[in-house]
């Protein structure tokens, strides 16, 4: 690392920004090194070259005027003495001079601060600032029932419905009597306030339950779709995949000798140009490099 910053520092003396030209041939040379640029993790030339630069200044530090060694200083004073041999020092009378009033001075306080007048200012900020920072507390609202219009609780209500909260696994049920009835009245359901104990030996609970397990995993399906299909990177016009190189990633970021700017390789980009000329499949990196394309 060494012998190649050196080489580089030595071709670019003299010009401007070295050390941007420096870190630029220095990230190809590591990069064109591997045979998988994604098997590697971005190379840390700046880190480099600023640690070397300053393995260098430390070592001219040695040798320069900030040296503190004991012959260096000693050194130093002599040379000041040498310098200030024969000076001679002039006196000058120095005049006191009353400053200018601008402002005229505040008045005393009419009422001298006490220490209890001390404890109550600190009494009221402290407690000024304390119900400026006490958060409002706000009451819980219950959710309203679709269809009895009646708090979703099993205390707050009028006794028109009856309602009950039922958990199996992962799975809620929420049951409101007026509810099944308006949804099984038809079918033989006669009470429009019947006991979850009752409506629980019935078929018409299995019913409800298999509904609301259905609706609960497709919901879940919803949740896992979107997160896996969420990505806020710009997406390949061809695979339609993320630009983004990673292991996981089948684009490759990198150039060509003596060519300016960054190609990108997409390997369905390569086959649909190529796919003509005797290309069978998508091609790896690898591949590719090894191919006559």
């Amino acid at each position: 690392m060494k012998e190649a910053i050196d080489s580089l520092l030595q071709k670019y003396h003299g010009q401007k920004d070295i050390l941007k030209l420096v870190d630029k041939d220095y990230a190809d040379m590591v990069h064109h090194s591997a045979t998988y640029p994604n098997s590697l993790l971005h190379p840390t030339t700046k880190l480099h070259i600023s640690r070397y630069v300053k393995h260098l200044a430390k070592q001219l530090n040695t040798r320069s005027s900030l040296n503190t060694s004991p012959e260096k200083l000693l050194e130093t004073q002599q040379l000041w003495q040498s310098l200030t041999v024969g000076s001679e020092t002039a006196s000058v009378p120095v005049i006191t001079m009353e400053p200018a009033i601008v402002n005229p001075p505040e008045p005393a306080l009419s009422t001298p601060l006490t220490p209890d007048s001390i404890k109550t200012i600190v009494e009221s900020i402290l407690e000024s600032q304390q119900q400026w920072h006490k958060p409002e507390q706000k009451r819980r609202q219950t959710k309203t029932c679709l269809a009895c219009g009646q708090p979703k609780s099993r205390y707050e209500t009028d006794g028109s419905s009856i309602h009950f909260f039922h958990q199996q696994g992962s799975v809620r049920y929420f049951y409101c009597s007026k509810k099944v009835f308006q949804s099984y009245a038809a079918e033989g359901l006669s009470n429009p306030k019947m006991q979850f104990e009752e409506f629980a030996g019935t078929e018409f609970f299995q019913r409800e339950l298999e509904a609301t397990k259905k609706r609960v995993e497709e919901k879940m399906q919803k949740k896992r779709k979107k997160t896996e299909y969420q990505y806020a990177g710009r997406l390949c016009r061809f695979c339609h995949m993320g630009l983004k190189q990673g292991p996981n990633s089948p684009h490759i970021h990198t150039g060509f000798p003596g060519v300016a700017g960054k190609y990108i390789y997409c390997p369905s980009k390569v086959y649909s140009l190529y796919r003509d000329k005797g290309m069978a499949k998508d091609m790896s990196w690898i591949e590719f490099q090894q191919s006559p394309y």
